[in-house]
Parts: structure tokens; C-alpha cells; sequence
């Protein structure tokens, strides 16, 4: 959220706090699609979904996989592991439509309509196991005091690079305008760790891996200038 803030604050559009929803995930969903001047963040850009959004990013990469409690005998490495197991996911989520195209019935998924209720699922042992964004998941354990080293991820699915997805109604330009902050954001005037992204996600980086966020570029930053 805070490096869509940035960008949406450096090109004069600093939405109030009754602006910004926080829905759950099938109902933002819904919303972005119909509503002409909607931002739906962050949204994982697939095939699918290409042709029904305006897209600006990446903002980061995700990796889907599924979690699975440690002292649990259940840990799948392939899709046919899956077979008969109580399945976690999230409405409408990528995760979920994984899951559907490689043919598990969805008699098996049990939805949740937000991550937190999904990982709550997990952890209470309603389901065997949890398909959806790895870090997400266990970040959301340690916020949501859930012992995460007693979960492990048994198989990834597959990584895709969230973005900023706007109806496709909006007039090209704001799109445009809003890509070209973001790769100036990425610029660290050949300083490694100098960009003013670097600095927005370093907060978050104990959470995610390397090569979790866009890599840095060596321009010039902006009010500098270029030798």
C-alpha cells in the first residue's frame, strides 16, 4: 500500500481515508470490474485477466503455493496430493482458479472471503491445507499471533508479479503517468539501496525473500543530477 500511496500522491491524487475500502477480496473484485474510476491493489496480473484491467506495476512477485501444518501427516508435492484433502483458499483469488484449472473439484475448496479468515481456517485445522499467497499467509500469522514456524510450505504453485489494476475505463493517461513515477521511484542514481522504492519496502523485506520486490535501476534520481 504505501508505494501505491506514493505514486498516487506524486501525480496530485492523495485519496482520503474514506476513499481507500478495504473489501473482501471477491467483492473488490466485483467493484473494480464495474465501476469506471476503481483501483483494485494489489492484483496479481495473469492471462486471464489481462484484457480486464488497465495495469501499472509490478509493485512486487508473490509466490502461491500451499501451507500445511508441520506436525500434519498431509503434505502434498503434486497436484494429484491434493485428492480428497480439505483445501483452503480464497474467493476468486488466483490460488483458487490454480486449483480449478488443474482440475480439483471444487466439492474440496473451502472459500473464505478474506485472507485473515483463510489462515484462521488453516490454523484451527478446518482445512488440511492452505492454497495462497506464501509470505501473505505467514506474515498475516505473526500479525494475527499464529505460531507461523509451525506451518510449512509443501509445494508452490506458481509466482506472478502483482500490479495496480484500474477499470478499463479510465482514460489512458493517469495509467501512463502513474507508470512512469513508478519506474522513476526505482532509480538509485548507481547507489545500491538509495531508491526512494527501496526505502519504502525496507520495512517489509524481513518478511519476503529476495527478489521479492522490482530490482532497483541505475539512473538518475529524482532532483539529482545525471553524471
Amino acid at each position: 500500500m504505501d508505494i501505491v500511496l506514493e505514486v498516487l500522491r506524486r501525480n496530485g491524487l492523495d485519496p482520503s481515508p474514506e476513499a481507500i475500502r478495504v473489501l473482501p477480496w471477491p467483492r473488490a473484485y466485483h467493484l473494480a470490474l464495474n465501476t469506471s474510476d476503481a483501483l483494485l491493489f494489489c492484483t496479481a496480473r495473469t492471462p486471464e485477466r489481462e484484457k480486464l484491467f488497465k495495469w501499472v506495476g509490478p509493485i512486487m512477485r508473490v509466490t502461491v503455493g500451499t501451507v500445511v501444518r508441520k506436525d500434519s501427516r498431509l503434505s502434498p508435492r503434486q497436484w494429484r496430493d491434493l485428492q480428497g484433502l480439505r483445501v483452503g483458499t480464497v474467493r476468486n483469488t488466483v490460488g483458487e482458479q490454480l486449483l480449478i484449472e488443474q482440475g480439483v473439484p471444487t466439492a474440496m475448496l473451502h472459500a473464505a472471503t478474506t485472507p485473515g479468515d483463510a489462515v484462521r481456517m488453516l490454523a484451527a485445522g478446518r482445512v488440511d491445507v492452505l492454497a495462497f499467497n506464501i509470505h501473505s499467509t505467514l506474515y498475516m500469522m505473526e500479525q494475527g499471533n499464529i505460531d507461523s514456524a509451525e506451518f510449512a510450505v509443501s509445494m508452490v504453485l506458481q509466482k506472478l508479479d502483482l500490479y495496480m489494476a484500474f477499470n478499463p475505463g479510465i482514460d489512458d493517461t493517469l495509467p501512463r503517468r502513474l507508470q512512469s513515477t513508478l519506474d522513476a521511484m526505482r532509480c538509485n542514481g548507481g547507489s545500491t539501496g538509495s531508491s526512494d522504492f527501496a526505502r519504502l519496502v525496507q520495512p517489509y523485506s524481513p518478511y519476503f525473500p529476495p527478489g521479492s520486490f522490482p530490482e532497483e535501476r541505475n539512473c538518475p534520481r529524482a532532483g539529482t543530477n545525471a553524471r
